[in-house]
């Protein structure tokens, strides 16, 4: 049974060429665990520079050792697949494209549960064999009050 009273916030952090860049996203999200695998669903609005917003629809799936993002929208779906000391290739979709990327997972701390809990990923992320750039995101799920 899924439960649509969570806060999530996700905080990614990017190190590229001496820079720093963040984001943060504050949405509500629903938690749900079926056949031992935990399901964070949740949309978000993105711009698409020019064309207005467009919905993606997330799910974040955490199984035993292993993390993967799925992102879909506007009939393309690409996900990110995190497990640790394993680089996995996948199709990434964003506003304004699919593009195949290389994803190195160094850590993954996941502490979640239906009462909430955080999961922080360290990653590096290659593009076209080439190293792109260094990441970090902290999941925090929070069970909000009835």
């Amino acid at each position: 049974m899924e439960n649509t009273n969570y806060l999530l916030t996700i905080h990614g952090i990017q190190y590229l060429d001496g820079e720093t860049e963040t984001e943060e996203l504050v949405t509500t999200a629903q938690y749900a665990e079926r056949g031992g695998k935990k399901l964070i669903r949740y949309k978000e609005l993105v711009d698409t520079e020019g064309a207005g917003e467009m919905t993606v629809s997330n799910t974040i799936k955490i199984e035993s050792g292993k993390v993967t993002l799925t992102k879909k929208m506007e009939g393309r779906t690409g996900n990110m697949i995190f497990e640790r000391g394993v680089r996995h290739q996948s199709m990434y979709a964003n506003e304004a494209a699919t593009l195949m990327i290389g994803v190195y997972t160094d850590m993954i701390d996941e502490k979640i549960s239906a009462d909430g809990g955080v999961m922080e990923i360290v990653y590096s992320i290659d593009f076209n064999g080439g190293f792109e750039s260094d990441n970090r995101i902290l999941i925090t799920l929070k069970k909000m009050e009835e």
